[in-house]
């Protein structure tokens, strides 16, 4: 057996050394949050008040081990950095030092006002610094911390503890509601395992060009392989950088949660106070900042500072049970739809009271009591808003892992993983037939990427397998998709323009909303931008669009072939006017 602060663990960095300087302001431009930052102005979440905790592993720095972040740094001016697990003053990490800038540093990071972190060794956290591990069962619980989110940019594996090591990670990331974010190894196929991107209730990170290792290892029959890893991923070139990037974005929510209360509020509970006596309000909970980050992912990209994201879910290899995708999980990090996601406010089922009609086209929903044991609900649902066009909907259902945790000095590794399963059922016709469904049996999150057609009254419904009382995190927007294909308008260059405005689009071109609907003429299929009508030449955009064969453009189901037939179902679904053409080939 092994003592507090003894446990032997073998690190493999993704990265050994300095890790390149960062284009930030197109890297901020990519995820989302220079456009947040327009919107809000010096209103933005940045982190403050929010402390968090970097654990590194070490590097040979001059025959000796280094692992803490040079506090002399430019990026560092300002913060408090408290050398937890002890390193020798003078002998700094060049790894730790960059990974510190990209998640709290004052020019690199999207979390500048982050001032108070706790540097740890990843050996010392493992042990007697943190999470107090030891063989076998029994020992004192982690300790508490005032941190909120941790950062984890190493990968590596404890010989003979993982299990135990990730029992205790989840544990305290479900009881403290102490986040957790962890890199997974670099290249595709990597043989480096990242142990603790295994765990459930952490929020796993890679690279959005698929350059990442996935899935989950096989430790035993709680901690199975063929799980979906990562949950996310960021437009970086090494993991060791995705990963404190994510961590900052899950610092500036978790701030706006805990600045704007009126976005929580469930009848039953708001918030939780943690052991470290840390109020934590539902808006910033781990299961809803995790949902809120998966459904505000971009599925489609256009980066400026990495490949695109364009594939997604292409080929049934790489669709998961749980709606995702093997390599890219819920997609990439987009801290501005996430941030409007919290921002929409909780709002609750219909079953625990939500008399108001549907859901607002944003949200999310912290159910503190579900499963039908107990009193709790057997059913969740939550009637989405109808829409005149097609809209883009995004769904993440998120809930941890249970880890008994026994008492404060007989820790209890006993695991139970719930089951849920989410939903799209339509209302509009007899029975409230399922569109669609996530129903994943090893997983703990559920997820929906899909099209609502124009005029559909669906909803989202939440369904548990057996009978348990457990809580859930639910997050979702509806983003208007005017072409259906799966890329929301704003990324097909279409512009959102007051009425009449002559405006550019992404493309350089100019249009404008000429019918005032708040869309761009573009994106109500006036391809030519020939004044708002939609017509022959519209077509021939529309066909380059797409290609002569593509099952997106083949609107009146000729097999995929996109021609002239398909002009009829082009302007139905835009419902835009004849044009001086007419509408038959």
């Amino acid at each position: 057996m092994y003592q507090h602060g003894q446990l032997p663990i073998l690190l493999y960095f993704a990265v050994l050394a300095l890790l390149p300087a960062v284009a930030a302001a197109d890297y901020r431009a990519d995820i989302g949050y220079t456009k947040l930052q327009q919107q809000l102005g010096v209103a933005t979440p940045d982190g403050t008040g929010i402390r968090v905790t970097q654990v590194e592993g070490s590097t040979q720095v001059n025959g000796q081990e280094a692992w803490f972040p040079d506090p002399a740094n430019a990026e560092f001016v300002g913060k408090t950095i408290s050398n937890a697990s002890g390193a020798p003053t003078g002998l700094y990490s060049s790894h730790a030092t960059s990974v510190g800038g990209s998640f709290y540093g004052n020019m690199r990071s999207i979390a500048p006002g982050v001032s108070t972190i706790t540097a740890f060794s990843a050996n010392d956290w493992m042990g007697g610094g943190a999470l107090l591990t030891i063989l076998g069962s029994g020992g004192s619980r982690p300790l508490s911390s005032t941190s909120r989110v941790a950062n984890h940019s190493y990968v590596g594996s404890a010989p003979g503890a993982e299990s135990y090591v990730l029992r205790r990670v989840d544990w305290l990331v479900e009881t403290d509601e102490y986040l957790q974010v962890v890199g997974l190894g670099n290249g595709a196929g990597t043989s480096y395992v990242a142990m603790l991107g295994s765990a459930y209730n952490v929020i796993a990170t890679g690279r959005t060009d698929g350059q990442t290792q996935v899935g989950s290892v096989a430790l035993d029959e709680t901690y199975t392989a063929g799980r979906t890893r990562p949950d996310l991923v960021d437009p970086s070139d090494y993991t060791s950088t995705a990963a404190p990037r994510i961590a900052s974005a899950v610092g500036m929510l978790a701030q706006a949660g805990h600045d704007n209360p009126a976005w929580s509020n469930d009848p039953v509970s708001t918030g939780m106070t943690n052991r470290a006596g840390i109020l934590v309000r539902n808006a910033e909970r781990s299961e809803v900042l995790k949902a809120a980050l998966m459904a505000g992912a971009d599925r489609v990209t256009h980066d400026s500072t990495s490949t695109d994201l364009l594939n997604y879910r292409s080929s049934i290899a790489d669709q998961t049970g749980n709606g995702l995708d093997r390599r890219y999980g819920a997609g990439q990090l987009n801290v501005h739809n996430s941030y409007w996601i919290l921002a929409g406010g909780e709002q609750g089922s219909t079953e625990d009271g939500n008399a108001g009609g549907s859901v607002a086209s944003r949200g999310f929903d912290y159910d503190p009591a579900f499963g039908g044991a107990s009193g709790s609900n057997s059913t969740a649902t939550y009637p989405l808003p109808v829409d005149a066009k097609p809209r883009l909907l995004t769904a993440a259902l998120v809930w941890n892992l249970d880890i008994n945790g026994g008492s404060a000095n007989n820790f209890n590794p006993a695991a139970t993983l719930h089951d849920l399963n989410i939903e799209v059922i339509d209302l509009g016709g007899d029975g409230s037939p399922v569109v669609v469904a996530s129903q994943s049996t090893v997983e703990n999150t559920e997820n929906i990427w899909m099209i609502v057609p124009a005029g559909a009254q669906y909803a989202l419904r939440v369904m548990p397998v057996g009978s348990f009382r457990w809580d859930y995190g639910l997050a979702w927007q509806l983003l208007a998709d005017s072409d259906a294909d799966g890329a929301y308008d704003e990324q097909d260059n279409c512009i959102y323009a007051a009425n009449g405005p002559l405006l550019p689009d992404a493309g350089g071109n100019s249009q404008r909303d000429t019918d005032g609907d708040g869309y761009g003429n573009i994106c109500d299929g006036d391809l030519d931008n020939s004044g708002g009508i939609v017509n022959f030449a519209d077509l021939a955009a529309f066909k380059a669009m797409f290609g002569t064969t593509n099952a997106n453009g083949d609107l009146n189901g000729s097999g995929g072939i996109v021609n002239f037939a398909d002009l009829a179902g082009f302007k139905a679904l835009f419902g835009k006017p004849p044009g001086p053409s007419g509408i038959a080939p």
